[in-house]
Formats: C-alpha cells, sequence, structure tokens
C-alpha cells in the first residue's frame, strides 16, 4: 500500500469519531482531512499545536509590519521649503496641465484653487466634441476672467481627436513652457495658496524628478451630515484615509512611495516628461497587446524610478543612467483634495484602480526592472508589493488556520477572536472621531471598504486584461469602438498636418463692438459683456496684458492657429516668450510675430 493511501486512511479513520452529516459537514471533513494528512509529516513537537502556532505566526509578523510601517512614518520629515529668494524653482516656473472629459459641476471652482498659486500656465486638453462645452463653462462662469488677469496666468485649451488621458497629457506636455510640468486631474482642489510653493521644495535636490504631496477626501459642508452622505462616499473616505501613513513609511524607508504617487497632482521636472523617449513607450504602454490608456499615474512613477534599469533605449537616444529620486512632500501646505463619488460609480472606480494596481505590480516583479532590481533599488516597496502579489493565497490559509482552530482549541479562537475584534473596533471609533459625520448608520460602508480586498484581488485576475476607465463615458466609447489612432502612437513621428503645409492667415479673436483684439483696450476687453449669446463668446483664453493702462496691441495672446490634432501633428504656436535676466520672476506675456 502507498503512502498517499495510508496517510489518507489514518486520517479518516481518525475523523470517524465525529458525526458528519449534510453538505457543510462532509465539507469539514474535507478541510481537516487535508489538514492532519499535513500534520502527520510534521515533527513530533509540532503535531499537536501546530496550527496554533502558524495562526499565531501570522498575527504576530502583522503586528511587527505595522509597528515598523508606524517607526517609519513617525520618523518622516517633510522637505523644508526654502526662503523665496534661494528657492530653484517659483511657481512662475510651472506649467499645469489637465485632461479633461465630462468633468463634474466643481471644474471651475477647482480651478480658482490653482489660480490663487499664481502659476505659469494653465493648459486644458480635451476632445474636439467637448471643447465647445468647455468653452461656454469658462466664458460663463462669473468672475473668472478678474481672476485670470489678476493671477496673470496664461490658460490655454487644446484638443485632441478622441479621449484618452495619455494622449491627452502628451498634448499638454508638448505645449507647456515652464520649466516644471504639474500633471493635474480636473477634480483636484488644491487647499491653499501655499500649494506650489511647498510642492517645488523637493526640487532644491537636484536629483529629484517626481514630487507628490498629501492626497485628502472633499466633503462639501452640505453634504457633512449622517442623512445626507452616501456609503460610496464613506467608503472612499476610508479607504483614503487609511494611507497616510504607510505614504509616510514607504518614503523614509527606501524612498518610495505606496504603489504609485497620485495622478491627482504630481510635478516633474519637465526634460522627463518632455524626452521622445518618455512619450513613446508612454503611449506605446502594452498590457496583454492593449494599449494602456488606464494607469498614467503608475506608469510615471515606475518609469522616474526606475528608468536606469531599463535597457530598450531604442532610436531615442541616451538615458540618463543617474536614477531620479521622488520628492513626497506630506504635509498641510501640500495638500490636494479630491471630490468623491456619490453613487455605485465608485465601485466601478475602485475595480479600475485594484486592476491597474496588480498591473503594476506584475510588471515591476517579472518585467521592469524585475525581481532582483526591483529589491535592490526599493526593497521596502519590493517587498510590500510582493506581499501584495501572495495575499489571495495568505487569505486562504488564514481560513484555513482558523476553521482549523475553531475545531480544535475553541476557547483559543474565541479570545484571538476578541482581541483583533477589539482592535478593529477601536480603528472605527478612531475613524467615527475624526468624521463625526459619517454616523452610525454608515459604519457599514467603513466595513465593507476594509474587506472589499477579500474579492477585489480575485476580480482583478479574471479582469486583468480589461481597459475600461469605467466612471468616464466618453472614455470607454472610444475604447470599445477601437478608435485608437494609429498616427500618434506609431513609433514613426507623426506626419504633419497636410492643411498646415499652405500658409494660412492667422484667425484672430473678434473683441467688443466688432473690433479685433489687437484694437480693443485691455479695459475693453475684460470688461462685462452683457446678455451676450453663448455662440457669440470668446473661442478661447490665451494670455493677458500686463496691465490693464496697457492697449491690447502690446501685450496680448498670439493670433489663434487652427485647433491643433494630436492624432496628425502639433501646429507651430506663433509666440515668443520673453525673460528679464534681472528678475527670474518677472512675467512677460506672449507676443505676437509679425507673419
Amino acid at each position: 500500500m502507498s503512502n498517499t493511501t495510508q496517510t489518507f486512511d489514518t486520517t479518516k479513520s481518525a475523523l470517524l469519531g465525529y458525526d458528519y452529516q449534510g453538505a457543510s459537514d462532509r465539507l469539514k471533513l474535507l478541510v481537516f482531512s487535508a489538514f492532519e494528512s499535513i500534520r502527520l509529516y510534521m515533527p513530533d513537537t509540532f503535531q499537536s499545536d501546530w496550527g496554533l502556532y502558524l495562526i499565531f505566526g501570522l498575527y504576530l509578523w502583522d503586528w511587527i509590519d505595522g509597528w515598523l510601517s508606524l517607526r517609519y512614518a513617525r520618523r518622516y520629515l517633510p522637505f523644508p521649503v526654502p526662503p523665496r529668494e534661494e528657492a530653484k524653482y517659483a511657481p512662475s516656473d510651472v506649467s499645469i496641465v489637465v485632461p479633461t472629459v465630462d468633468w463634474d459641476d466643481n471644474l471651475v471652482d477647482n480651478l480658482r484653487t490653482w489660480l490663487i498659486c499664481q502659476p505659469r500656465e494653465i493648459i486644458f486638453v480635451t476632445t474636439n466634441a467637448q471643447q465647445p462645452k468647455l468653452l461656454h463653462l469658462f466664458n460663463t462662469a462669473p468672475g473668472l476672467r478678474e481672476e485670470l488677469y489678476r493671477g496673470r496666468v496664461h490658460f490655454h485649451i487644446r484638443t485632441v481627436q478622441q479621449a484618452n488621458k495619455r494622449l491627452q497629457l502628451c498634448a499638454g506636455i508638448n505645449e507647456a513652457k515652464g520649466k516644471i510640468v504639474a500633471l493635474v486631474d480636473d477634480d483636484a482642489r488644491w487647499t491653499s495658496e501655499e500649494v506650489l510653493t511647498t510642492l517645488l521644495a523637493p526640487f532644491q535636490n537636484d536629483d529629484v524628478g517626481l514630487v507628490g504631496g498629501s492626497i485628502e477626501s472633499y466633503i462639501p459642508e452640505e453634504r457633512q451630515r449622517s442623512d445626507v452622505i452616501t456609503g460610496w462616499e464613506v467608503a472612499a473616505l476610508r479607504t483614503r484615509s487609511k494611507r497616510r501613513a504607510g505614504n509616510r513609511a514607504f518614503f523614509e524607508a527606501d524612498g518610495s512611495t505606496n504603489f504609485t504617487v497620485s495622478g491627482l497632482t504630481m510635478l516633474l521636472r519637465a526634460e522627463i516628461v518632455k524626452d521622445p523617449y518618455f512619450q513613446h513607450h508612454f503611449i506605446n504602454d502594452m498590457w496583454n497587446g492593449i494599449r494602456q490608456n488606464t494607469g498614467d499615474d503608475g506608469f510615471i512613477t515606475r518609469y522616474v524610478l526606475f528608468q536606469h534599469h531599463l535597457r530598450h533605449v531604442g532610436d531615442a537616444g541616451p538615458l540618463r543612467r543617474t536614477p531620479w529620486k521622488l520628492g513626497m512632500q506630506f504635509g498641510p501646505g501640500g495638500t490636494v483634495q479630491t471630490s468623491l463619488l456619490t453613487t455605485g460609480e465608485y465601485a466601478q472606480q475602485s475595480r479600475r484602480w485594484y486592476r491597474s494596481g496588480l498591473r503594476l505590480r506584475l510588471t515591476l516583479l517579472l518585467w521592469e526592472p524585475g525581481l532582483f532590481k526591483f529589491f535592490r533599488t526599493t526593497p521596502y516597496m519590493a517587498r510590500k508589493m510582493t506581499g501584495g502579489m501572495l495575499s489571495p493565497i495568505f487569505n486562504l490559509v488564514r481560513l484555513g488556520l482558523w476553521l482549523w482552530l475553531w475545531w480544535h482549541d475553541p476557547t483559543m479562537a474565541e479570545l484571538l477572536f476578541l482581541y483583533i475584534l477589539s482592535n478593529y473596533v477601536s480603528s472605527l471609533r478612531a475613524f467615527c472621531r475624526e468624521f463625526p459625520y459619517v454616523g452610525i448608520k454608515n459604519i457599514w460602508a467603513v466595513i465593507l471598504a476594509d474587506h472589499a480586498y477579500l474579492i477585489s484581488d480575485i476580480f482583478s485576475w479574471c479582469s486583468l486584461s480589461l481597459e475600461s476607465w469605467s466612471n468616464r463615458s466618453s472614455v470607454d466609447v472610444g475604447e470599445e469602438e477601437g478608435n485608437v489612432d494609429e498616427v500618434a502612437v506609431s513609433q514613426a513621428p507623426p506626419p504633419r498636418n497636410p492643411q498646415a503645409s499652405q500658409p494660412q492667415a492667422p484667425q484672430t479673436f473678434t473683441g467688443p463692438a466688432g473690433k479685433s483684439i489687437y484694437e480693443v483696450s485691455a479695459e475693453e476687453f475684460y470688461a462685462p459683456l452683457p446678455n451676450r449669446p453663448a455662440s457669440q463668446a470668446p473661442q478661447e483664453f490665451y494670455g493677458f496684458p500686463a496691465s490693464p493702462s496697457q492697449p491690447a496691441t502690446k501685450n496680448v495672446a498670439f493670433p489663434k492657429e487652427p485647433m491643433p490634432d494630436f492624432t496628425t501633428g502639433f501646429l507651430p504656436m506663433e509666440e515668443t516668450w520673453m525673460e528679464d535676466q534681472n528678475d527670474k520672476n518677472f512675467w512677460a506675456p506672449f507676443q505676437p510675430q509679425q507673419k
């Protein structure tokens, strides 16, 4: 008789003393037969309590890991903000690029929070189809023109043929003139006028290439009531609040981040994102033969941290072999908030995040940079991601050990369960103290958010090759129809627009009283326009005079060219940027060139 047969017979005989009835009891017999079979091969000293040792060992590891994470988080110190005269970069060096489609009602309010930080320029990139709607929104927003003028911020709107965040980002990046490029989501809400100044501080170090900050949730005051706030908002609030300590721990441990720098607001050196090599791989990022649209922040984080390990240089030129570093600036001065979805769209958004996170882990561990280079560069991040990959296996092991413990030692199982439950209740109470408007009625959403990982990992594996934005219908329509621009993503540079090969007369903005914009004064340009139909609204904001006393003929935006189309190449911008060598903060508007 074989050893396997002897083992099965021995285990079966040992369990025959129990009275098994029904399908559930037969399942128990199957599970514990497997455990008893394993136990027979263990040393005699562990045969009686091996399950107890294992389950306590797992929870002891959880405690040690949590203690280490908390220790790292407490040791974290933010980058000091230098005095203005010593700062290498000022807000006037920053170009903000905002890809947007299907925006929500808070877009104009979010724009105002960026304007008070006085960046150099703000570039919106939308689709051809949604451009009129976006122009109407900005042209009818009360007081927006005055705020743009007071901040002396250049304002641009560019379009692409289809909704694709990566194409939109590249379109805006290539238009940007600043030394630092801020990639900002349209739902980002900056909390103070010091956000840019605070987030620029890490760039004092020349090896810092990417900077991120604290990300918090924004709940409007009228929704801060337990009878108004939805369970979806509570779940999102809980998920984001649990990441705070982890973000600090990752950066303090090895200079990495908790999986990815948030794409809500990230600042990069222009030399990184304007590099053709970066843009080529950013746009042509493939998974299982599918070009990626989601996961842009994960790609950027991976590229900045590990691009010095890349081997496929191609024809784009040599890579920077000295690794870039991250600069994570956590603290109140650089906090960015995001509005929360109030409906079941949050579940779709979460599935997209989990799926993108799994792709990122697989890419880092198996391909770029690979397991060994990953552990050598960022060991703490690599260990955490490896643990995340093994999470489904550990969850099954824990489930089996709990069943074993309840079977063999119910008293010990009850004591361990009460200990874990007391710790969890303490965390719930702390959450409710921080956000008292959640209320008892929404605690179910907190519990659901805490345990979503039990099914999210399985879903992510099952939908790994699905590419969908889920909560942005305009993006998904283009993907479902297969409307992928082969010219924009091909390895060869995109050809120029054939219509631009012939000289074209510049199109000028028509100002008040039918005058050309070059014939009106700044006072006329900014004067309120009474009851003007939307169809006659200005077609685009470009830039503004240096002061109201100067006529627009001397300080005005460049003439409006035909709208650039990223799918057929960019049209040249007719502009010249002036700089004053005696004052690096000197602001000068765009000047039109004579044709």
